[in-house]
């Protein structure tokens, strides 16, 4: 069993291009997801019109885990979901949701893979505990669930946006925030 199972893992490890590919992908996917969070801080605060904050952010910001990115991008957008009276929750929901994909990724990209005599199939694992199928199958699936928070995420975050410029234009505020072009969502 034993011989199985080291020549089964060695076969994903070493000739599986399929599998080499999905995972590939995932890293590549999880870049842009950051990136995404990075720009969107950053188009964000042109609405505060926080010099500072908007100088501090382009220094700091890239250099924070993905994690960290999607926690300074909730609080942006919960106060200025706050100072506008919109609802924010949906873009805080779907940022929530960003933890459970980015714990499956940990697993795949910083886990390792191994045989698990249990479910007689290679598996990640990663040294918090985590397991997952380790398959083309099961990454690529994984590839649709990150491809679809995307889409998700760009709506909702459009949908708030949206949702300041009619608060805006009903109340005539005295400030006009400075939006510059939004990223269009279904390029995503």
């Amino acid at each position: 069993m034993e011989t199985d199972a080291n020549r089964v893992v060695a076969e994903i490890l070493r000739a599986d291009d399929t599998f080499l590919i999905e995972v590939g992908r995932l890293t590549l996917l999880f870049s842009h997801i950051e990136d995404l969070l990075v720009q969107n801080v950053l188009w964000l605060l042109e609405i505060v019109d926080d010099t500072r904050a908007r100088e501090e952010a382009v220094s700091n910001i890239p250099n924070l885990r993905v994690l960290e990115k999607r926690d300074y991008l909730r609080r942006l957008c919960s106060e200025i979901g706050r100072f506008y009276d919109v609802d924010y929750s949906r873009v805080g929901k779907v940022l929530d949701d960003l933890g459970n994909i980015n714990r499956l990724r940990r697993t795949v990209v910083h886990g390792w893979i191994r045989w698990s005599q249990a479910e007689e199939m290679p598996i990640f694992t990663d040294s918090h505990g985590h397991s997952s199928v380790a398959s083309s199958e099961s990454v690529a699936d994984l590839n649709i669930k990150v491809l679809n928070w995307v889409r998700q995420y760009c709506s909702e975050q459009a949908a708030l946006m949206r949702s300041v410029l009619c608060a805006y234009d009903s109340f005539k505020l005295l400030r006009c925030p400075k939006i510059s072009a939004m990223p269009d969502p279904t390029l995503y």
